[in-house]
């Protein structure tokens, strides 16, 4: 995989509007996806926002193996001035959580500017910011698009009189040094697919599935075996679906496709595709010696 780099005009304006307001912000909610927390986070923000206190929130939980979020709760519980928090925008009682957390964090705020309680929204494309905001107004008021790079400019949302929201576009930063971070954002959507090659995400997802959660993926596929190679396994997985061309050939964009949206989706089941501190494997051996760029 070639290292990717990037860094769209809509992405650096947001870069320089996130600086520009800044100083009227009392707390950072960063919202990070729960199956990828540090792939989904932008290294670029802690440098923007320095100091400012932050909710981190593990959003989409309900898609995620809830004994690696845990983890992750932890070790964020351990980073000074943060708060985390792991929820389902489909959870209200989950919701309604958010603006105590965010009353807690900008307590020691100086309150002589008598306005509402001010919060910064961040995060990169389809973590879900749109979806929590709508959650906490309780009706829909963001636009909400299930792919990357949707909302393009700053929105303020009046929560109540003494609650204010500031939803930022997704942003991603200018190149990923680890290529692994790159396909784990590319497996949820966050990246377009036509970024990188659609057979080499769905193989380096099947990959890790069949090493870590190879019962999901048998019952979900109605799978007896999981040949290691995952050009192999996606053709049988195509077979079983009924996927098939003329010729009786399988149709192997067609099953890239819909394993992807079924993954996304959280239909093969509540899966991780990160641990704190460990290095999950992603690449064959041979790949991993030589450095193969795809």
């Amino acid at each position: 995989m070639k290292q990717i780099q990037w860094f769209p005009g809509h992405m650096n304006k947001t870069r320089r509007l996130i600086g520009e307001n800044l100083p009227s912000i009392d707390v950072i909610i960063e919202i990070l996806d729960a199956r990828v927390p540090e792939s989904s986070r932008n290294p670029m923000i802690k440098d923007i926002i320095g100091d400012k206190p932050r909710l981190v929130i593990l959003n989409k939980t309900d898609l995620a193996d809830p004994s690696v979020t845990k983890i992750w709760m932890k070790r964020y519980a351990e980073e000074p001035d943060v708060l985390p928090l792991a929820l389902t925008s489909k959870d209200k009682n989950q919701i309604k959580q958010i603006i105590p957390g965010c009353r807690t964090l900008g307590k020691d705020r100086n309150t002589r500017k008598r306005r509402a309680l001010r919060a910064m929204i961040v995060g990169i494309p389809n973590v879900g910011k749109s979806t929590v905001i709508n959650a906490l107004k309780g009706q829909k008021k963001a636009s909400v698009q299930n792919k990357p790079g949707h909302t393009r400019h700053l929105q303020r949302v009046a929560l109540n009189p003494d609650f204010e929201l500031v939803d930022t576009p997704g942003i991603l930063w200018p190149k990923f040094e680890d290529k692994r971070v790159g396909y784990r954002l590319a497996l949820l959507g966050s990246i377009k697919d036509e970024i990188l090659d659609l057979f080499d995400i769905a193989g380096k997802g099947l990959n890790y599935l069949r090493l870590n959660y190879p019962k999901e993926l048998q019952e979900r596929f109605k799978l007896e075996e999981l040949p290691e190679e995952p050009m192999v396994l996606l053709e049988l997985m195509g077979r079983k679906r009924g996927m098939l061309q003329k010729g009786g050939i399988v149709d192997m964009e067609r099953i890239c496709h819909v394993f992807l949206s079924e993954l996304r989706e959280g239909k093969i089941g509540r899966v991780s595709f990160e641990k704190p501190d460990e290095d999950t494997l992603w690449f064959t051996e041979e790949e991993e010696e030589s450095g193969e760029e795809n």
